[in-house]
């Protein structure tokens, strides 16, 4: 799964931008960023946080049906 477009999508959904997520979840700006740039994977522990920021359970950040 591409944890960047899956968080792109999770966030156009709810008509939010990357500074508004980072500032809920407590992450940098640049983490997600420079992640999505660099064409990486986000790691478990961002994902949770992200989760957290966007009041969703990790089951559905991975359930690709759940918007």
């Amino acid at each position: 799964m591409d944890t960047i477009k899956r968080v792109q999508d999770l966030m156009q959904a709810r008509d939010m931008n990357l500074c508004v997520l980072a500032k809920k979840c407590g992450i940098s700006y640049s983490t997600i960023q420079t992640t999505a740039r660099r064409g990486g994977q986000l790691s478990v522990e961002t994902i949770e946080r992200i989760c957290l920021g966007l009041g969703i359970t990790l089951k559905d950040f991975f359930d690709s049906s759940y918007l």
